[in-house]
């Protein structure tokens, strides 16, 4: 199994993960799991295939991109 850790600085990781915990979907495949360490969000990823793991880390890093550009604009 491929496993990759992002730790990720934003404005509002509460609300960020919040955001984002709905489109989670684990399954036998994937695993992935998000927490909150003050300023920072903390997204671990662990997948079978290593396609997946890179489309679900590029998928998060463009969430993450662009909430926190949204919270600048708002």
């Amino acid at each position: 199994m491929y496993e990759a850790s992002l730790k990720l600085k934003c404005t509002r990781p509460d609300a960020v993960r919040k955001s984002l915990e709905p489109d989670i979907k684990n399954d036998e495949n994937t695993d992935t799991q998000m927490s909150v360490d003050g300023e920072f969000l903390l997204i671990n990823v662990k997948s079978k295939k290593l396609n997946y793991l890179k489309a679900i880390l590029n998928n998060y890093i463009s969430l993450v991109n662009m909430l926190e550009e949204v919270e600048k604009v708002g």
